[in-house]
């Protein structure tokens, strides 16, 4: 990767016109035209697009729906047994064990999920950039403190941490969010630093400290416009982690507090009593949205890594074809194998007749 190959504003790809000509393009346009012939990743990235709507409007399902995301609406929410009803008119995702609309309470979840898997994962890289740059850069005493901090942090059981703060400090929104970033910076300092250590070592950093240039330059200018591409993959990738921090949490009862409508509650809320036993759309509603949005993020990570670095999208192509010529080879050479050992087992019973003759000679040669 060249050191300028991310920078926003320069020149990535030449692309034709409709004139003949050739025309330059930016390198985040060659992003976008790699990332749109990516058919997972542009699906990946329709369905983000509709959860974030669904979480812009969902005080416009609610207005819809005519239903409150913390209303209870027992008398006709519930059946006269008192359990939850089932999809319908009414309750187009059913109702919960209090009456509570589903549609309503995913739509409101969503704008949870997504508040708290995009603001701590992005804090988190912000986090992880500063003690990695600085890890990576100076080195000596300054990267054997960092180092020692993030394997102290990585090392920590995440549950049993999140309990201990939540006991002392108690269990809100914020606290959910300062927990999941508190967890989230690690692995990708471990990156930044790595690749910080290369980065310091090109010529083109060693050409601007031989020019005067102080380290905050050197870092600003050089260093992290060359680490963008780990940022937005591994910043993008967070996300996901996060949000399955946040359930986690939530399902615990260690998370967003119970009014507050969260997919990881709700999902609590359905294993309490095993209400999905009798009431299965409280988990066969909010536990593919948290699947999807989880598995979306990934994919749309995936897609961008490729977009950005286009050798490494070549490497696992050339790594299938690889494997694929493999597989080939082997399809190919099956007949051959049991041809051959067809002829082995045909020599074998030639041997046995013939061994078997001879002992039927020397049976008439002793008579």
């Amino acid at each position: 990767m060249s050191e300028a190959s991310l920078q926003p504003g320069s020149t990535a790809e030449a692309a034709p016109n409709t004139g003949g000509q050739v025309r330059q393009v930016g390198a985040w346009y060659a992003v976008w035209h790699r990332l749109r012939h990516n058919t997972s990743s542009l699906i990946a990235l329709g369905f983000i697009v509709f959860l974030v709507l669904m979480a812009v409007f969902a005080p416009a399902i609610a207005a819809i729906t005519g239903h409150d995301p913390v209303q209870q609406y027992r008398d006709i929410g519930l059946t006269a047994n008192g359990l939850p009803t089932g999809p319908s008119g009414t309750f187009w995702f059913g109702a919960d064990q209090l009456g509570r609309d589903e549609l309503v309470r995913i739509a409101y979840g969503a704008r949870v999920s997504l508040l708290v898997g995009v603001v701590a994962s992005v804090c988190g890289s912000l986090i992880a950039v500063v003690i990695g740059v600085l890890s990576g850069y100076f080195g000596g005493w300054v990267d054997a403190v960092l180092s020692r901090i993030t394997d102290f942090v990585m090392t920590m059981p995440f549950l049993l941490c999140a309990m201990a703060l939540v006991s002392v400090f108690g269990s809100s929104i914020q606290m959910c969010v300062l927990v999941v970033i508190f967890f989230s910076w690690a692995v990708t300092a471990r990156v930044i630093r790595a690749q910080v250590q290369v980065l310091r070592k090109k010529e083109f950093v060693e050409a601007s400290r031989s020019l005067g240039a102080s380290d905050a330059s050197i870092i600003v200018k050089d260093i992290l416009p060359n680490l963008s591409e780990t940022i937005i993959v591994y910043t993008t990738q967070g996300i996901p982690s996060c949000i399955v921090f946040e359930a986690s949490l939530s399902f615990l009862g260690m998370g967003i507090v119970p009014t507050t409508p969260s997919w990881g509650g709700m999902l609590s809320e359905a294993a309490n009593n095993s209400m999905y036993m009798v009431a299965p759309w409280m988990v066969c509603f909010p536990g593919p949205f948290l699947l999807m949005t989880t598995l979306s993020f990934n994919i749309l990570g995936d897609g961008l890594r490729d977009a950005l670095d286009p050798k490494s999208g070549r490497r696992i192509l050339a790594k299938k074809r690889h494997r694929k010529g493999i597989a080939e080879n082997v399809t190919a050479i099956a007949p051959v194998s049991a041809q051959i050992v067809a002829a082995s087992e045909d020599i074998a019973a030639a041997h046995e007749q013939g061994r078997q003759a001879s002992k039927g000679v020397v049976v008439e040669k002793e008579r």
